[in-house]
């Protein structure tokens, strides 16, 4: 059995809550131990009751499952996209225990810009970063465009805090506005942070269908340039349709092993990248 964290997850949003339920019982009998569950808001009407309608079902399946003495993965709530959030619903945000927060999505918003925009952190942005820091919440970096990124990651610093992206590839492998240049991911690792590398096709090789191959080149990448201590797996399940062949689930993350231990990377750095990494992360 192949022991796997994932960083990002929108599986929640993209199905009912049996489904769901289901969903999770599946990732554990493959070897699925951490999820974090990610609540894409941009285009809710009343993101905040949505959120605290999904904390309750996890609360839930943690409660029947201590109940039965069984053992899922550990379902982490993260939030895709603060938008909605201010200086007076903050607190309401944070009594639903997030594991972590994106200030954006593509966009720009009130508290930062993202990928697709132009824009630095806000004023509003920085007082949400602080408190979320102070609360013990990790800030998602996904998403966020090169100013903001560079923004938030010295107020994060200075803080005392890790900078963390949830889901994405590297720029120079495949330039993508999504993905992370040198200088981002340099500071990630000086940070003690991590970065989990995402399985959307889009970001791994553009046009062409990705494979087993493309996800290898940028593991292979980060590895050879800054050691294989400070990268995980994200994958954006229920995100994107767009994954690579071959690698559509988590029962396939196996034939993934497979194919990276052929390529010439250890079982131990695998397993570093799949689980050690996310879990030191997680605990620490």
């Amino acid at each position: 059995m192949t022991r796997l964290i994932d960083l990002h997850n929108d599986v929640i949003t993209m199905v009912n809550s049996s489904r769901f339920k289901k969903y999770v019982e599946g990732a554990a009998r493959v070897g699925v131990e951490v999820i974090l569950v990610s609540v894409w808001t941009t285009e809710m009407s009343d993101p905040m009751a949505k959120v605290r309608k999904f904390r309750i079902l996890l609360d839930s399946i943690r409660d029947c499952n201590a109940e039965n003495n069984t053992k899922p993965p550990k379902l982490l709530l993260h939030i895709e996209d603060a938008w909605f959030v201010t200086e007076r619903n903050i607190d309401e945000l944070l009594a639903l225990k997030p594991f972590s927060v994106g200030l954006t999505w593509n966009g720009a918003n009130p508290l930062a810009s993202g990928s697709c925009a132009d824009g630095p952190l806000t004023p509003l942005g920085g007082v949400v970063v602080k408190k979320l820091v102070a609360n013990g919440v990790a800030v998602d970096f996904s998403h966020l465009n090169k100013q903001s990124f560079h923004d938030v990651s010295n107020l994060v610093l200075s803080q005392g805090e890790r900078v963390f992206c949830t889901h994405a590839c590297f720029d120079e492998i495949n330039t993508h506005p999504r993905n992370l240049d040198r200088d981002q991911i340099q500071i990630i690792v000086n940070s003690g942070g991590l970065v989990g590398l995402t399985l959307v096709g889009d970001f791994l090789c553009g046009a062409k269908r990705a494979t087993l191959h493309d996800v290898y080149n940028h593991i292979k990448y980060f590895i050879d340039n800054f050691g294989d201590d400070n990268i995980a797996v994200g994958t954006d399940f229920f995100g994107t349709n767009n994954l690579p062949t071959g690698l559509r689930k988590y029962k396939h993350f196996k034939r993934l092993e497979k194919y990276l231990v052929r390529r010439g990377i250890s079982p131990e750095t695998v397993d570093k990248i799949f689980y050690a990494n996310a879990r030191k992360f997680l605990t620490s």
